[in-house]
């Protein structure tokens, strides 16, 4: 790293005047310390028009640097002035490549509080306990510094013979010392009496401190290393001088032969005579009137003077002849260079005739002239001084650095100085603007430069100089401009594509985007701008390029403007209304715009005979509204409350079709009949297969597809036959998910499986399109219209980031606005007025004292296991474990044989004497009861109950076959009073609106799951008000659960309705929480 790191940082003039006052030895008081191994602290003062403090953090890197630097001079500037400048080069050229600086760790200001206070420990326990990483030395010093004006002030005492004659000097060093008992009996005996007290070395540590301390240890070390007895010889040289010096400073040095004690003086200078006239000038030294003490070696010069040692410096005055004459060529530096310094630093005598100068300093008179042919600008520079010109490249070669000055012809005593500050702002002028040199003139070719010497220079040349500018110069322009993008969509289209343009006019012109961006350019401030001719136009970023460049996020780049999918059209159609971009569209768009507003269709279209009565206003919105996005190639979610008819609105839009190829519905295996069967309730004539079986038969159903206008066929079905389908060239007319919550998770072999299906066209059908998160939204969509939302890592870096971690608001309003036009969602309270009211109610329940006793115990053991998991892995490597443990938990306040095995019995379940009861008092009162639990084994506790109790009652888990058999049964007979249903098995796709009571016998995570499960009996065709009771635990893991379930139901809400509350993910603190003893 070199000085061109500095010169980079700052203009050609801040960085030259910065070297000169480092060259010049301006910076004082340089402090550095390094706080870290590649981190360094700077303090020091620089000497200008007075001093300023300049405070730098340099941290090096292996090729750069960083810096954060301040000073307290007037400069404001937006970079370093030139004081800074001088410190860092300082460290750059000192220390930066030769280092002299240790790592010296520092004292927080707590731990020096907590050494201050401390009165019950010793120095080294507070070492050992409290900071153990740090030196003993530092503690030493702080420990010193705050004990120091408790302890007696003593005072060492050194004898000593600087006599001219001997060949070195002498210190002589008392021999009547006490031992140190003794010493100690004195000091401790101390009062104003005593001034001080000799005493041994070894005590120096214990009553000095910094450079006292350091001193006697280096005198302590002379003595032991060249002593000779009880004296010690030093060599008369300049450093031992400098170290006596520094001993009568600091301690009692006493002189043997007369017992004074002398003490350090001032350094003596020479004194200089000046004579003669302005004509002729003469320096003389003067003699001195005290003896000069010659050492012998390195030039030491000293004086003993009454009681003070002088050190005797003359520079190199004694090299010269005691008087000589200053040239005439010389006299003009002399008098305003060297004298000055001279009567600030010596003694100096003046004639009276030598005292009459005057200097003028005088400026250069400049001459510009600009002009700007040939795409670059011009520059004629002469600058006159003092009856010289200099023109152009001349300028150049001008040492400004060097004064010059020429005597008056006139006035013998004025005399004429160049002001080379006012030069050199003529060649910085040059530099900081990039001219460059040619034999005749400068110039500047780049367009960058041209604009900142137009926007900047232009402004901040000096009023005296004298500027001609021609005609083409004056004509050059700069000016701010705010692209107005016009849109423009093609009239050729492709089935599921269309091709749009994108233009702007500039200067009168037009200009497409792909020209645009070829013509942008950026300034050194970083603003794009485009030159045209002698234009510069500066363009300002505005919200409706924003909006063009989301567009194109999902368009492809063509030679002549872009392609986009058709699904875009929505997504444009939004964009442009809200930013004012100028937009064409062609026949499509036309009649799209003025088809719909929002998701509202327009258009009615006609509705097929044999629903045409039955279906409600909602339902028919529904079915045109699914018309709509097939005719414009879109995909789309209908998102109805569960209960609302979303199966009848799909098959209506299937029958209104007639499509040529048949058309597939993938739904969980659960529910592929109950499609049947509504199928043959309202279109006899629809033509249905239920794709299911062993592989042999589906091979023989494949074959005659084309014979039959559905396909119905579960999620796993498909997954293993899709390679099939595909290589046999299967293609259907639509392919429709019900239960699209199916493929939430994009990385499941089902999810990959589903998105390659050969379908002309997509839908979805769920209550539940997001669940947990916004990626599950992401997963639907790039079934639906793949790339809509970008691939994930897009989506991930746009949406997911911002929204779920980061909470931005804009981000989750976009996401909105991009999803709102495929997404139809109706709930009940809104489309049904008539439908009873839902009453849900929580329902507490108390554990026996078995229950009590293995719920505390287990939670003990799980919290442990848990907290060991999570601190070796980290909590999403150990998510697995704490479903496990929680699980384990929610099946002790079931049950607790669930976890227990047979230790349980019938009798130790709280939540099972609580439905017992609720049972009695239902049946009693006629109503028929849903029973949902997640877990399989409490079902059958529940249903071994119901059978000592001889209650009628149906039964559905995963494993249950005939399940349509058995909601007809429940729903026609009045006989049987209960349904228990495995949540997972039946949780969906079944409607049982005989029902008038639902019972939740333990809560799930997901809100919606205990929804949509709680709307088999709350839908449509319920005549009865329906209540619900959700079962909880008292003091258990399932009260808290209610509060994550509110967390997921804003989740929902967020993306899907019109909330904006932030999302929350799962959090190791909530589990904590979850975990916590009552």
């Amino acid at each position: 790293m070199s000085r061109d790191f500095i010169k980079n940082l700052v203009s050609n003039k801040i960085y030259r005047r910065g070297i000169n006052y480092y060259n010049q030895g301006r910076v004082l008081q340089y402090r550095i310390n390094k706080l870290e191994p590649n981190l360094y602290q700077i303090s020091a003062q620089v000497s200008g028009s007075r001093r300023y403090q300049v405070n730098s953090e340099i941290r090096l890197h292996e090729d750069s640097l960083e810096l954060e630097s301040s000073c307290d001079c007037p400069y404001d500037w937006e970079e370093y002035c030139k004081h800074e400048v001088a410190v860092l080069t300082k460290f750059m050229e000192e220390d930066f490549r030769s280092p002299k600086v240790s790592y010296e760790p520092q004292f927080e200001e707590e731990e020096i509080s907590e050494l201050r206070f401390s009165s019950q420990e010793s120095d080294f326990d507070i070492v050992e306990q409290r900071i153990a990483d740090r030196s003993f030395n530092n503690l030493l010093e702080i420990t010193k510094n705050y004990d120091q004006s408790e302890l007696p002030k003593l005072e060492y005492s050194v004898k000593g013979i600087l006599n001219q004659a001997l060949k070195n000097f002498k210190l002589i060093f008392d021999s009547n010392y006490l031992s140190q008992q003794q010493l100690e009996e004195v000091v401790n005996s101390l009062n104003d009496d005593y001034d001080y007290v000799y005493y041994r070395d070894g005590l120096l540590q214990k009553y000095f401190y910094g450079e006292e301390l350091k001193l006697l240890e280096e005198l302590s070390a002379l003595r032991k290393s060249k002593g000779r007895g009880s004296s010690l010889l030093l060599n008369k040289n300049q450093e031992n001088l400098n170290f006596l010096l520094e001993l009568s400073q600091k301690f009692k040095l006493e002189l043997e032969e007369n017992g004074v004690t002398v003490k350090k003086g001032k350094t003596l200078q020479p004194e200089l005579k000046l004579s003669g006239d302005l004509e002729e000038i003469k320096v003389e030294l003067k003699d001195n009137d005290f003896p000069i003490y010659q050492g012998s070696e390195d030039q030491c010069r000293w004086t003993l003077i009454g009681n003070k040692i002088h050190k005797v410096d003359f520079y190199n005055f004694d090299e010269l002849p005691t008087s000589f004459l200053i040239p005439a060529q010389k006299q003009g530096e002399f008098l305003f260079e060297i004298l000055p310094t001279l009567e600030k630093n010596l003694k100096l005598e003046t004639a009276e005739e030598l005292q009459q100068y005057e200097l003028i300093k005088e400026g250069p008179l400049v001459n510009l002239k600009l002009d700007y042919k040939k795409q670059q600008i011009s520059c004629e520079l002469e600058v006159e001084f003092a009856g010289e010109k200099y023109s152009n490249t001349e300028l150049l070669g001008l040492d400004t650095d060097k004064n010059i000055y020429k005597k008056d012809e006139n006035d013998p005593q004025l005399w004429h100085g160049r002001d080379n500050k006012a030069l050199a702002e003529v060649i910085d002028f040059l530099d900081e603007y990039n001219f460059k040199v040619r034999p005749e003139h400068f110039i500047i070719k780049d367009n960058a430069d041209i604009q900142e010497f137009i926007t900047d220079g232009m402004t901040h040349l000096p009023e005296d100089w004298n500027v001609e500018s021609s005609e083409s110069f004056d004509q050059i322009e700069i000016k701010e401009v705010k692209l107005e993008p016009i849109v423009e969509i093609d009239d050729s289209e492709g089935i599921n594509w269309f091709d749009f343009s994108i233009s702007y006019n500039l200067g009168g012109k037009t200009y497409s985007r792909q020209e645009l961006q070829q013509l942008i350019s950026y300034n050194k401030k970083g603003e794009a701008y485009i030159k045209l001719d002698n234009q510069y136009f500066i363009l300002e970023s505005g919200a409706e390029e924003e909006k063009v460049e989301q567009m194109l996020d999902d368009a492809e780049a063509r030679d002549e403007g872009y392609r986009a999918p058709y699904h875009n059209l929505l997504y444009y159609k939004n964009l442009v209304e809200k930013s004012g971009i100028h937009f064409k569209g062609n026949k499509v768009f036309n009649e799209l715009e003025s088809e719909i507003s929002g998701t509202n269709v327009v258009k009615k279209r006609e509705i097929p005979t044999e629903v045409e009565d039955k279906l409600r206003d909602y339902q028919k919105n529904g079915y045109h509204w699914l018309r709509f996005l097939h005719k414009y190639h879109f995909g789309g979610i209908l998102a109805d409350d569960m209960g609302l008819g979303k199966t009848l609105q799909m098959l209506t839009l299937l029958k209104s079709l007639k499509p040529k190829k048949p058309a597939l519905v993938l739904c969980p295996r659960t529910l592929i009949y109950n499609w049947q069967e509504e199928s043959d309730k309202f279109f006899a004539d629809l033509k249905t297969l239920v794709y299911y079986g062993t592989p042999a038969e589906r091979v023989e159903m494949r074959k005659d597809f084309s014979d039959y206008d559905l396909i119905i066929s579960s999620y796993s079905t498909i997954s293993r036959d899709v390679e099939e389908l595909n290589a046999e060239g299967k293609v259907f007319s639509i392919s429709i998910l019900d239960e699209a919550q199916h493929i939430k998770n994009h990385r499941t072999k089902r999810a990959k499986a589903v998105k390659n299906i050969e379908a002309e066209s997509r839908l979805a059908l769920t209550g539940t399109p997001l669940e947990n998160s916004i990626e599950e939204l992401w997963s639907i969509f790039d079934y639906l219209m793949p790339g809509y939302l970008g691939n994930y890592s897009y989506f991930r870096n746009n949406f997911i980031t911002p929204i779920s971690k980061n909470n931005e608001k804009e981000k989750l309003k976009e996401l909105k606005e991009r999803v709102a036009p495929f997404i139809l969602r109706r709930r009940k309270e809104e489309v049904l007025k008539e439908l009873p009211e839902k009453i849900i109610n929580v329902h507490p329940v108390s554990m026996t004292q078995l229950q009590e006793d293995s719920y505390q115990t287990v939670l003990a053991e799980v919290r442990g296991e848990l907290e060991e998991t999570v601190a070796e892995k980290g909590f999403n490597r150990s998510r697995i474990n704490v479903l496990a443990a929680l699980t384990k938990l929610r099946q002790i306040c079931n049950h607790p044989s669930l976890v227990l095995g047979d230790e349980g019995t019938a009798h130790n379940s709280g939540k099972l004497e609580a439905l017992r009861e609720l049972l009695s008092d239902a049946l009693s009162g006629g109503h028929k009861l849903i029973i949902f639990s997640q877990f399989v084994k409490m079902l059958k506790l529940i249903r071994n109950d119901l059978d000592q109790q001889g209650i009628n009652y149906r039964y559905l888990d995963g494993s249950t076959r005939n399940r349509m058999d058995k909601v007809r049964e429940f729903n026609n007979d009045p006989e049987i009073d209960v349904f228990l249903i495995s949540l997972k098995a039946g949780g969906v796709g079944l409607n049982l609106t005989a029902a008038d009571m639902v019972v939740h016998v333990d809560p799930w995570w997901n809100p919606m799951v205990e929804r949509q499960a709680t709307d088999r009996a709350h839908r449509l065709g319920q005549e009865n008000r329906v209540m619900v009771y959700k079962m909880i635990t008292r003091g258990t893991v399932e009260e808290k659960m209610l509060k994550l379930q509110q967390r997921k139901q804003d989740l929902f809400d967020n993306v899907i309705e019109n909330n904006v509350n932030p999302i929350k993910a799962i959090s190791w603190e909530d589990i904590q929480d979850l975990l916590a003893y009552k």
